[in-house]
Formats: C-alpha cells, sequence, structure tokens
C-alpha cells in the first residue's frame, strides 16, 4: 500500500502550504471519467494513458500513468487541448518510440523520452488546486515548475483561450477547462540550450558532461522498500542529489524557475570565435617556477605543467561560467515582467557585471548597444532572456582582464630579496598634517596620504611580485610622491655658513620585468626621472606582453608569477656626496591595454 501511495506522490511546490480544495461534490464523475467521456478530448486521452507520472528525472521505477492520478482523490486544475487544435499525432509517435526503445533495450533513452513528454505535455497542462473563486488575472505554478497566468474572467490561460462550449467541466476531485489549443510549454534557459542542442552543442555538451554535471545517488533520503531475489535493496524512492561544478561557478541558478536572468550563450557558430578570443588568455607554459626564494630572482622549485589542458578547461570554465547576469543587482530595480525595460537597460549601460564577477565594459559607450550582446534578437525563457549569440565580440580587454593595483601600504606586495638602506623591504610612512607632511606639496590626489620609502647609500634593487596575471598586454604604471614631501627625508645643504634645502634632487631609476624563470621579459623601460615638486604617475610601459598566463595555476604553486624590478644603479644618482638617494611609492598600476585608451602622460 505504501508502495502504491508512493507511485502517485507529487512533487513539492511553493503551493503546498495551502490548503487543497475539494471537487465539486455534485459531479459524480473524475476528471480521467470526464475525459474520456467527452469525445472532444479522445485525442488527449490515448495520449495521457501512456505516459507515466515523473515526479523527476529518476523515478523510472514508476508504472502509475496520469490516467491514474487523475482518476484518484488528490485535487487538480487541467487546461487541456481541444482536438485538433495540435498536433496529437507527434506525441503518440513520440509515446511509439519510448515503447520502441524499451524493446531494443535502451531503458536510459526510453525514460528521458518519457520524462520529457510528461513534463513538457502532461504536467504543462495541469496544477495542483482550485484556481476557480478568481475571475481576474492570476499566477499559476504549473506542474511542472513553470510559472503561467490565468484570467478566467477573460477566458485566457498561458495566452490561449478557453473554448466556449467546453469552458468548464466539474469532477469530482477538480476542474477541466478546455483550450483551444496546446499550453505553450516555456523553456528556462538551460531548457532552451537542452532543447536546441544541435546548435548549443559546445556549450549544453559540456554543461551536461556527466564528469561536469553529476548525480549522485543518495541513500540516507531515499526510501527502502525490500529486497530482491539477489539480497539487493529496491527503493521506492530514489533520490539523487545533482551537482554542477560550472553552474556552482557561474552563481546562476538557470534551472530554477524563480530565478530571473539574461544568458548571452555562443552558438556553435560562434563558439571557435570565442573560444579562441578568451583562449589567448590562458597560453599556459609548460613548467612553472615557484616559492620565491630569499636569494634575488630565485624560485626553489618547479612544476611542471600540461598547457593545453589547462588551456581547454579555464578557457570554457571563463566562457561558460560567465555569460550569465542577474537583473536583480542593476542599480536600477525592474519587475519580472518588464523585459523590455530590462533588455533596455542591460544592452545600453556602461558597463554590466556577470553572476561570478565578471564586469563587460560598453567599448561602444554607455548609450549605445553593447557589441557582447551581437546582432540577434533575445528570446524569451520561463526564467529570463537569451542571446543565442551567432558571432562573438566580447574583448578580454575589457571583461576578463581587469585593471589592478598593487597597494605599498603592505610589506608582503615587496619582494623580500629587494636591497635597500631603509629595510629589506622598506618603510611604511604616513603624511600628517602638522607632524611630518611638508603641505607645499599637493597630496589630495592620493586615497591614503602615505607611501613605501626605500633608499640606499650606493645601488639600489626593488622587486615587486605581480600575480595573476592572464597572458596579453598590459600597460604598467607607478604612482610616487617627492621624498622631500617628508620633513623627516628632506635634503639639506650649507651655503654661505646657512643650512638651506635642497629641491632640486633629480633621482632616477628604470623597471624592467622577469617571468618566474629568471628570464626577461621585453625591454628596459625608458628611464624615470622623479618630479621633485609634483605627487606623479609614471607610465613604465605602454603595452608590454605577457607570454605566459599566472591565472589558475594548480594548488601550491600559486606563488609563481613575473616581477617588476626597480633599479637605481650608482651612475643614476646625482653626484652629490652625504645625501640618501631614495624613491617613496603609493602604487604599482597593471592594466590591460584597451584600444581606446592612452597612457597618462609623464
Amino acid at each position: 500500500m505504501l508502495g502504491a501511495a508512493m507511485l502517485l506522490a507529487i512533487p513539492a511546490c511553493t503551493d503546498d502550504h495551502y490548503d487543497i480544495k475539494v471537487g465539486d461534490t455534485s459531479a459524480a464523475n473524475t476528471l480521467w471519467q470526464n475525459i474520456e467521456a467527452t469525445p472532444e478530448l479522445d485525442s488527449l486521452a490515448m495520449i495521457l494513458q501512456r505516459i507515466k507520472v515523473y515526479t523527476k528525472e529518476e523515478d523510472t521505477h514508476r508504472t502509475a500513468t496520469y490516467k491514474d492520478l487523475f482518476s484518484g482523490t488528490q485535487f487538480f486544475t487541467l487546461w487541456v487541448p481541444l482536438n485538433g487544435t495540435y498536433n496529437a499525432k507527434s506525441y503518440l509517435d513520440q509515446l511509439d518510440q519510448v515503447d520502441a526503445l524499451v524493446a531494443a533495450g535502451n531503458q536510459t533513452e526510453a525514460n528521458a523520452l518519457e520524462y520529457s513528454l510528461g513534463v513538457q505535455f502532461a504536467q504543462n497542462h495541469m496544477a495542483r488546486f482550485n484556481y476557480e473563486s478568481n475571475q481576474d488575472e492570476q499566477e499559476i505554478r504549473l506542474y511542472n515548475g513553470k510559472l503561467t497566468t490565468y484570467n478566467a474572467g477573460e477566458g485566457v490561460f498561458n495566452g490561449v483561450t478557453l473554448n466556449e462550449a467546453l469552458r468548464s467541466i466539474p469532477s469530482s476531485n477538480g476542474m477541466i477547462h478546455v483550450l483551444n489549443g496546446i499550453s505553450p510549454f516555456a523553456y528556462n534557459i538551460f531548457d532552451y540550450m537542452e532543447a536546441n542542442s544541435d546548435i548549443f552543442q559546445n556549450v549544453y555538451g559540456t554543461l551536461s558532461d556527466p564528469e561536469i554535471d553529476k548525480k549522485t545517488f543518495s541513500e540516507s533520503a531515499s526510501t527502502a522498500g525490500g529486497m530482491n531475489s539477489n539480497g539487493e535493496m529496491i527503493y521506492i524512492d530514489s533520490v539523487f542529489v545533482s551537482d554542477n561544478e560550472l553552474l556552482n561557478d557561474s552563481r546562476a541558478e538557470i534551472k530554477n524557475e524563480d530565478s530571473l536572468y539574461i544568458a548571452i550563450i555562443p552558438t556553435d557558430a560562434a563558439w571557435d570565435e570565442a573560444y579562441e578570443t578568451v583562449g589567448k588568455l590562458f597560453n599556459y607554459g609548460t613548467t612553472y617556477n615557484y616559492d620565491y626564494a630569499n636569494n634575488r630572482m630565485q624560485f626553489s622549485s618547479t612544476y611542471t605543467a600540461n598547457a593545453d589542458s589547462l588551456k581547454d578547461y579555464y578557457t570554457k570554465h571563463a566562457l561558460i561560467t560567465s555569460m550569465y547576469f542577474s537583473p536583480s543587482i542593476f542599480p536600477e530595480k525592474f519587475e519580472r515582467t518588464q523585459t523590455d525595460e530590462i533588455i533596455q537597460y542591460a544592452e545600453n549601460a556602461d558597463s554590466i557585471i556577470s553572476t561570478n564577477g565578471v564586469i563587460y565594459y560598453n567599448k561602444a559607450g554607455g548609450g549605445n548597444k553593447n557589441p557582447i550582446f551581437g546582432d540577434v534578437e533575445p528570446v524569451l525563457a520561463s526564467n529570463g532572456i537569451i542571446y543565442p549569440l551567432t558571432s562573438y565580440n566580447v574583448d578580454p580587454a575589457y571583461s576578463f582582464m581587469t585593471d589592478s593595483e598593487i597597494d605599498m601600504s603592505y610589506s608582503t606586495s615587496i619582494g623580500s630579496s629587494t636591497n635597500c638602506a631603509s629595510g629589506t623591504q622598506g618603510t611604511y610612512y604616513n603624511l600628517v598634517e602638522g607632524t611630518n607632511w611638508d603641505e607645499s606639496i599637493d597630496i589630495s590626489m592620493l586615497e591614503t596620504k602615505g607611501y613605501r620609502y626605500f633608499a640606499a647609500s650606493g645601488s639600489m634593487d626593488i622587486y615587486i611580485p605581480i600575480s595573476n596575471l592572464y597572458s596579453g598586454k598590459y600597460r604598467i604604471r607607478i604612482q610616487m610622491v617627492p621624498t622631500r614631501v617628508d620633513t623627516n627625508h628632506k635634503w639639506w645643504q650649507t651655503v654661505n655658513d646657512s643650512t638651506v634645502e635642497v629641491t632640486s634632487q633629480n633621482v632616477r631609476f628604470y623597471a624592467r620585468l622577469y617571468d618566474d624563470e629568471g628570464e626577461q621579459i621585453g625591454d628596459n623601460s625608458e628611464d624615470v626621472t622623479v618630479n621633485d615638486s609634483l605627487v606623479q604617475t609614471y607610465t613604465l610601459w605602454e603595452s608590454i606582453e605577457i607570454p605566459k598566463c599566472y591565472v589558475n595555476l594548480p594548488s601550491g604553486i600559486n606563488n609563481s608569477f613575473p616581477i617588476l624590478r626597480l633599479s637605481m644603479p650608482n651612475n643614476y644618482q646625482p653626484q652629490r656626496r652625504n645625501y640618501t638617494y631614495a624613491l617613496s611609492i603609493v602604487n604599482i598600476y597593471i592594466d590591460p591595454v584597451r584600444e581606446d585608451e592612452t597612457a597618462e602622460s609623464n
């Protein structure tokens, strides 16, 4: 008896806290009896009596059909299509295909097809509970979890009108409303990719790969029945836990009907272009040196990488996890039904941020359509808006590669091999009005009124690790203050028995960039002469290319990185005796090279 009851179990939904209404007590027939007794619904009867009731895809042991379900005591409201208003034969043909697959021993494929028929046809025309008392438009949660609307007063369900002659058929366990057509199935974003897998083979194929999309049987959550003849436990209700690492990393619940997303999905026509564009960021090396040692420019360990495998995985990962956007985090607030307004805002905003935090800047400028949306028309899904891209116009420099900075207030920003008289990693000073700040030098543009001070009596080298760089081109800048901004670091000389400040120090340095193997990347920077009067940001390289990727390196070697080396040789120092020659650094800026931006002038 327990098993029979479980066969007719229903899926939980947000309406379950309402009282279940009883049917029309004056109606003698059940829902199924009324379907069979109505000639205009005989096509429907032929279909429903052959589809088993799956509440989830793993319910392969179920034997009860929708005929059994509608013959019971549970209450349902049905909105069903009239004969001749839909292609009933296509559903009957699919049921014949299910039988053929079973006969051929392809049970898994048969189950998947039958489950789909139940969800997209039977469950798309039915709902729990009574919706007869409200004549205005009301939101309906269908048995398959989809949300739609029903306006009893106007006689419209899910955009389809009710048949006047068979508008309502009261039953002892519910109500039947006959439609002049089929209730259209609303694909959610994941459903849409699955239904159109012929054009989304790369994206959907990756998302549905069993290595990515895993279903694990939960013995503790499943209901045990009894042992079979082989001593194996037979479960009345088997519960499987789903886990998809790419969807998890995207932070987008695109299977959830209650969510709302914008999805920009490359079709197979755009996939190769997308893969090539984004793949340039993930040009991994075959080896990486790591465990930066105390000795200058030395790493103590070497890791051998599978460069092709890393590139393939992280290119796909970047593409597939970064293509969803939630209107819930837009600065402007929209109702779920305001799809036109949501589209207008998203397409024309200065930037739009994905659910996993990637910012897509609008290359065309705010008020113009962001090129990332392509030239395709958006498709409405049950939980959002889909752009099935046929070309890929995303520039990584406007999305995946982001502006970054190295804050000199942290000693961890400095390599331990730095050699200077002020300490191995320099000394951080805060400028305080009335204490140590020469207020003749304007520091208002500094967010924090501080800098790291490096000084030496002879040659000096400063090493600054730069972590988490993609392979690609970057502009590298350095923000500095005049050393004399601190009253304790001024230079003085005696002139005619008077002590006067030296205001022209003419300190010079240059920069080099090294990879993790100690090989220099590109050329030396131009010499930089530090301005003795102004806070200034200097461009070391307008564009320098990092040849290999340092992002997403395997655990344990994430301290492999390029190193910026700032050098002040003896012959770069002013030829004055008894002075300490120093560099006072606020920040280092590392920005992707973008085609419409130019470096700040020195």
